[in-house]
């Protein structure tokens, strides 16, 4: 590498005149400076420093020793199109970090800023000239690599300058900072009063740092801060209380994330209810995930919950709410009335009896839409207990009961019968479903037209052809014109997310009921299946039905054009197991005009006999 110490004027001087060639280690890296001197239309505005390559992409910057540092960072200090800067990797020696930062820290297009390798305490220091010149910064994340004591003190120089008005969001995540390093970049934070979004997570954040948040938010005028995520850290009651007392001060903050911090007890939790009593608190989500709530702390909890009047979601999984637990928290549903998401999942606890009092909440007016209820044991037995109230909420669209094995067919008929009115997406992951439950799921998402997405794994499900045979006649029922007509043209998803597991015939319907609105999708599938369409049926409606015929299929031809547009021919016809669509994929306009006359004919040639027919009743 050339270490040779030079200032930005000569790299400025020579920028037009410098072979790429000479100061890369490949064409590739060549190619990429080029891009960044020169401008490229088609670029999207993102570079990565790497040691090595991962997805192979036209953005990425493999260092080797034959690249110049001090020339890359001029041209990606002077570039006025890169707007996304991730470095994974940068070589050691003070002199390079040097020469490269020369040139970076001029860059002023910078949009989103992402460090996963230590920069150096006076790395940190040249980044915060950018962060006082650059007015589109608005994104700095610094990502699971340690920050030691020295680098932590340049970062706290590094914020602790001057305000940025233009950074909104702070990451540093997985950093293994210590208390002392902590502290410092905190208190800096009193400079940063627009930061709408921080994140300190599995850092070590104890009381200590929670402390030193609470008087940087003092510090505050005017504080913007709307999500503050301290999850995976050593939080306990005192860190709580003083955050607490910080979060007075942010009359802005929608979203307070402290999941995995076990040492808050219930003392905490009565803080953070004095928090949600408070007359400034907005929060609108409260992530509360693997922090040791019991029934104890969901009683300090239900206090704040009753009265609040903001809060949209409430994550309580992975903690310890039994029966009597869920009885406390449910008591407060109804009074809380934006709570729209409740997350419960992982409890192990929870029997019929606590099912039975979320039930209960259903009935008396809850407007929850989002249930999660993974891995908590529930048997047959407890989900009929839950679904009781379920047939008088018409709020409820998405139910997660993934992961509970002992959930059979049964369950799920009376899950489907009773949520037939709301619900729209419901995930069974990690649940043996069965031939049997397929079965189950088909016949009672017949005439269904809310639910929208079945989620489960397929590899795990124990699903055979049998039981992806009923999902498709669900689809598309082709046995007459009718039943198409009356198969589910609403249901998008069956299976894995994307619906790839699905059979291919089966997919390419759920790709219909996706991309078309139901009535559409239902004349596609028609058109597909039903080649020569018998008009008998319709002949007790005499001439009058006449007109319609035209104009359906006058309707249909625009259906039939997008789907020709939309899905390449020649893959379906390639695709044996989809023979049922090649004649449909085969067929031009002259073939469907043909099929349009040959439908109106029937009419025309039975004419004389309704006719006569008419004559007689006269």
């Amino acid at each position: 590498m050339d270490t040779e110490k030079r200032d930005y004027e000569y790299y400025k001087a020579h920028a037009k005149d410098v072979d790429l060639e000479d100061i890369t280690s490949s064409d590739h890296n060549a190619n990429l400076l080029m891009m960044l001197r020169d401008g490229d239309p088609d670029w999207n505005g993102k570079f990565f420093l790497l040691n090595e390559e991962i997805d192979g992409d036209s953005d990425e910057f493999i260092v080797d020793d034959d690249d110049c540092m001090g020339w890359l960072g001029f041209f990606l200090g002077s570039s006025e199109h890169v707007v996304e800067f991730g470095m994974r990797f940068f070589p050691e020696g003070k002199d390079e970090m040097e020469a490269f930062m020369e040139g970076f820290k001029h860059n002023k297009s910078l949009r989103e800023l992402y460090i996963s390798t230590d920069l150096g305490s006076d790395g940190y220091k040249s980044l915060g000239y950018m962060l006082r010149h650059n007015d589109n910064l608005s994104s700095i994340c610094l990502h699971e690599f340690v920050i030691g004591l020295d680098s932590a003190r340049g970062i706290a120089s590094m914020l602790g300058h001057e305000q940025c008005k233009t950074l909104k969001h702070l990451f540093f995540v997985q950093n293994d900072l210590s208390v002392e390093g902590l502290v410092d970049i905190v208190t800096a934070l009193k400079k940063q009063p627009q930061l709408e979004e921080l994140k300190v997570c599995g850092n070590n954040l104890d009381s200590d740092g929670c402390k030193a948040l609470k008087t940087a938010f003092y510090g505050w005028e005017g504080a913007s801060l709307k999500y503050l995520h301290l999850c995976h850290n050593n939080i306990d009651d005192e860190g709580v209380g003083y955050l607490v007392s910080g979060m007075a001060r942010c009359n802005y903050l929608e979203a307070l994330t402290l999941c995995g911090n076990p040492s808050i007890t219930t003392a905490g939790f009565r803080s953070l209810s004095t928090f949600l009593l408070s007359k400034t608190c907005c929060l609108e989500r409260l992530d509360l995930d693997q922090t040791n709530v019991d029934c104890k702390g969901a009683g300090a909890l239900v206090a704040g919950l009753s009265s609040n009047k903001s809060l949209k979601c409430l994550c309580l999984s992975g903690n310890s709410i039994d029966d009597e637990g869920i009885d406390v928290l449910v008591s407060c549903l109804p009074k809380c009335s934006k709570l729209e998401e409740l997350h419960l999942s992982e409890n192990g606890g929870i029997s019929a009896l606590g099912l039975k009092s979320l039930s209960n909440a259903f009935q008396a007016g809850s407007n929850l839409k989002h249930l999660r209820l993974r891995d908590n044991s529930i048997d047959d037995k407890g989900l009929k207990a839950l679904v009781e109230g379920m047939a008088n909420c018409r709020s409820l669209t998405k139910l997660d009961l993934s992961r509970n094995e002992a959930v059979t067919a049964t369950g799920l008929q009376a899950l489907l019968r009773a949520g037939r009115s709301s619900l729209e997406e419901l995930e069974l992951w990690g649940i043996r479903i069965g031939d049997d439950g397929a079965s189950t799921i088909a016949n009672e998402l017949v005439g269904n037209n809310v639910m929208e997405r079945l989620y489960f794994c397929p590899s795990y499900s124990n699903i055979t052809s049998k039981g992806w045979s009923a999902f498709s006649r669900l689809l598309c029922d082709y046995s007459t014109v009718n039943d198409t007509y009356l198969s589910n043209h609403i249901i998008s998803n069956i299976g894995a997310y994307r619906s790839g597991s699905a059979p291919n015939t089966s997919r390419f319907h759920l790709f219909l009921n996706n991309n078309f609105h139901s009535s559409d999708a239902a004349m596609l599938k028609i058109l597909m299946h039903h080649h020569d369409i018998n008009m008998l049926p319709f002949f007790r409606w005499k001439l009058m039905f006449l007109p319609l015929v035209v104009d359906w299929f006058e309707r249909a031809k625009q259906c039939w054009m997008a789907i020709h547009l939309m899905v390449p021919g020649g893959h379906i016809l390639e695709s044996s197991d989809m023979s049922a669509l090649h004649e449909f994929f085969r067929e031009g306009s002259v073939e469907y005009q043909s099929k349009e006359l040959s439908a109106v004919y029937k009419f025309v040639r039975n004419a004389p006999m309704l006719a006569i027919g008419k004559e007689q009743e006269e």
